[in-house]
């Protein structure tokens, strides 16, 4: 019997390969998200610190004006990443969706070549079957003879 041989199998490469391309994919925008939540979590962690600079040495009118800018900054900034968070969220959540797609098409593509192999295999065990009895009828005749 001829050598297993899957006509589909580069195409098994190639969507592989999509799928690596969309985990890739998926990894950058884990990592924008992180970003983004690194630099909420810094804002917080400067407005937190100019607050306690400013109580720990005492503030002017123009340090109370200047820290009551920096608030209202920090709020709209904070107001921009959130948004930008959850847009990120909402590509997340897409990119999932598309790699999931990717994975599935991938699986049903290496159910079928194995199905396929299996197919082969009990072909193959069948003709290895068969070689063996006309082997043992062959010396069985030579042998009665």
């Amino acid at each position: 019997m001829k050598k297993f041989h899957f006509p589909l199998a580069r195409v098994i490469d190639w969507r592989r390969a999509q799928a690596r391309l969309e985990e890739a994919k998926l990894e950058a925008l884990y990592a924008e998200l992180r970003a983004l939540e690194e630099a909420a979590n810094a804002l917080a962690r400067d407005r937190d610190e100019a607050e306690k600079n400013i109580a720990s040495r005492g503030a002017t009118g123009a340090d109370l004006i200047r820290l009551g800018d920096f608030h209202r900054f920090t709020l709209a900034e904070r107001a921009r990443l959130e948004a930008q968070r959850a847009e990120c969220a909402r590509r997340l959540a897409a990119q999932m969706e598309t790699l999931a797609a990717r994975r599935r098409d991938l699986r049903l593509l290496e159910r079928l070549k194995e199905q396929k192999l299996a197919a082969w295999n009990a072909g193959l065990n069948r003709e290895i079957d068969a070689q063996a009895e006309e082997s043992y009828l062959a010396r069985w005749n030579r042998q009665g003879r």
